[in-house]
């Protein structure tokens, strides 16, 4: 690949995790938020429907990408941040519940 090549890969690897950071906090609270409410099971729930959402538009609008680009990066890069946004909602629920926090007060 030549230098180009490579700036572009790291361009639409670069701007597929952001887009999937953009699009989990679009739809959803922040995980610091979910740690607090994390001993409530209608929020619980909420936030991993939303999470679901977050995935799904992340997943979706980066093959379109890739398609588009005839590149893996932009699928890549979305799957590693999603991935770890994923696990940062679940760690923040567990850690949360562990604490016994709810509604912002432990």
């Amino acid at each position: 690949m030549n230098e180009y090549g490579n700036a572009t890969a790291a361009l639409l690897f670069i701007a597929s995790a952001t887009n999937a950071l953009d699009v989990f906090s679009a739809v959803n609270s922040s995980p610091w938020t979910a740690y607090n409410f994390a001993n409530d099971q209608d929020a619980q729930k909420a936030l991993r429907y939303y999470v679901m959402h977050a995935i799904v538009i992340t997943g979706v609008t980066n093959v379109i990408g890739a398609v588009i680009a005839k590149r893996w990066w932009p699928i890549l890069g979305a799957s590693i941040a999603s991935v770890y946004m994923f696990w940062l909602y679940e760690d923040a629920v567990a850690k949360g519940e562990a604490d016994g926090t709810e509604n912002f007060q432990k």
